[in-house]
């Protein structure tokens, strides 16, 4: 009699991983595909449309409640669609890796799905969403009224440059990167569908922690400006996927020296210079 022979069981599927990166990708591709459409309304030419993707979104800025609620809806859709096509990708890592640990039984028998821990990331950037189109409709208000002249508009925009340079070298930044690459936590990730979601809320809010001064830059250039949306998205998930902490400081000194040359180049190097020689 021959002894018989068992085959090895079948690796795990991999069902997990498959779901939460075709999560991301379809609501990166559904934010992305909402801007490329408002980019595209002034034509899809060539011209038209280097010159569409290369500038911010304009509002109407409507006088009566009426116009400014319509400014309202169509900014924060266009915030929520940008935090999805911006902020996502970003948290792929950590969708990618709870996926897989889950897959592998790391977090018991019967672990939630990554949606879950997904819409907990999506908890806390789509307030955020909505109070940034809150406040661009409302500082486009400020600022008609106040009509600022060119050169204080490029210092305070040369400011704002700087400042969000100067932040990606703070320890909280830095704090807040360091959760974001690493964020997984096993015993929440065992609390069932309540502490998965709770560890996608904390994602969240550290990601916020570590990406609102590059945001509030596309709120204070008018947003919606896609050229700029694809770099920043682009640095954000580079630094979040790098180790140490070149990558935010490298950011940061591009962001100084960019804030210095905006506020520069609306002044005049050669006044500039005079006052350097004074």
């Amino acid at each position: 009699m021959t002894a018989s022979t068992t085959n090895p069981p079948a690796s795990p599927p991999r069902r997990a991983e498959r779901v939460a990166a075709l999560a991301i990708a379809a609501l990166t591709l559904a934010g992305w595909t909402a801007l490329a459409l408002e980019a595209g309304r002034a034509g899809w030419g060539a011209d038209a449309l280097w010159q569409a993707v290369c500038r911010p979104v304009g509002l109407e800025r409507g006088a009566d409640l009426a116009g400014l609620a319509a400014d309202y809806a169509v900014a924060a859709g266009f915030w929520v669609a940008m935090t999805m096509a911006m902020m996502l990708p970003t948290a792929a890592p950590m969708a990618l890796s709870y996926a897989e640990e889950a897959a592998g039984g790391g977090f018991g028998p019967r672990p939630a799905s990554p949606l879950v821990l997904i819409a907990g990331y999506l908890a806390v950037w789509t307030p955020v969403a909505l109070a940034a189109a809150a406040l661009q409709v409302g500082g486009g208000l400020a600022l008609a009224w106040l009509a600022p002249p060119p050169r204080v508009a490029a210092a305070l925009a040369g400011l704002a440059m700087g400042a969000a340079g100067l932040y990606q070298f703070s320890d909280y930044k830095l704090a807040c990167l360091s959760f974001c690459r690493h964020p997984l936590d096993a015993a929440a990730a065992r609390a069932g569908r309540t502490g998965v979601f709770r560890l996608g809320v904390g994602q969240g809010v550290r990601c916020v922690g570590c990406c609102w001064a590059m945001m509030a830059l596309m709120l204070a250039a008018g947003t919606m400006n896609i050229v700029w949306m694809a770099v920043f998205a682009v640095l954000m998930t580079l630094e979040k996927t790098s180790s140490g902490v070149w990558m935010p400081r490298l950011i940061g000194a591009g962001l100084i020296a960019a804030g210095f040359a905006v506020a520069a180049g609306e002044a005049g190097l050669d006044a500039l210079t005079r006052v350097l020689r004074a």
